[in-house]
């Protein structure tokens, strides 16, 4: 069975402090609000985002359920910052987060290049191999919200899967339910007790 890597909030937390760049940390925080994968991070454009109505467009991969999702304060707070800073640069580029030394016409991230960001950010938070891959801010978002009592559909929604079973993997991990049931199940009547 191939284990879900995801990070704590602690970790995530450590992980966002090593990140200097504004583009960087706006980019690494929308993955993790989001659950972007690294090509949907990648394929952003700027009229994807509408500061003035918080909204968001995300065009997904892998067969999901591409739409428009709220931006959250956070997330708004990031990009007003990073519009700043990318409304300085004299890019033509529709894309959202653009490379400085891009040779594409689009003059976008690429998914390796982020993959790469990433690792770099990772190993300077000390995160464990296994957690050095992008990937896992979007199993963070989930089993973060799994943990906080956020009903399986609403997450199945958020992550854009079409199919309720893969979202059910995050919560065979951790949910908040699951939790509770279990301890009142176990301290319950019908348990056998032992000692």
């Amino acid at each position: 069975m191939n284990t879900i890597k995801y990070l704590t909030p602690q970790e995530l937390t450590k992980f966002l402090s090593k990140i200097s760049s504004v583009r960087d940390k706006t980019m690494f925080g929308l993955m993790y609000y989001y659950g972007l994968r690294c090509s949907e991070a990648s394929g952003l454009k700027v009229s994807d985002i509408r500061l003035d109505d918080g909204r968001i467009y995300i065009r997904a991969a892998k067969n999901g359920i591409s739409g428009e999702y709220v931006l959250s304060k956070e997330a708004k707070k990031l990009l007003t910052t990073y519009f700043k800073e990318r409304n300085s640069l004299s890019t033509k580029s529709e894309a959202l987060f653009v490379s400085r030394k891009s040779k594409t016409e689009s003059g976008h991230l690429d998914t390796s290049h982020i993959f790469r960001l990433y690792k770099q950010y990772a190993k300077k938070a000390k995160l464990a191999e296994d957690k050095q891959h992008p990937h896992c801010l979007r199993h963070s978002i989930a089993v973060h919200m799994a943990d906080s009592g956020v009903p399986v559909e609403h997450v199945q929604i958020h992550l854009r899967h079409r199919r309720i079973d893969s979202t059910m993997v995050y919560f065979q991990i951790t949910s908040k339910k699951r939790n509770e049931f279990q301890e009142k199940a176990l301290d319950g009547e019908f348990v056998v007790k032992i000692g």
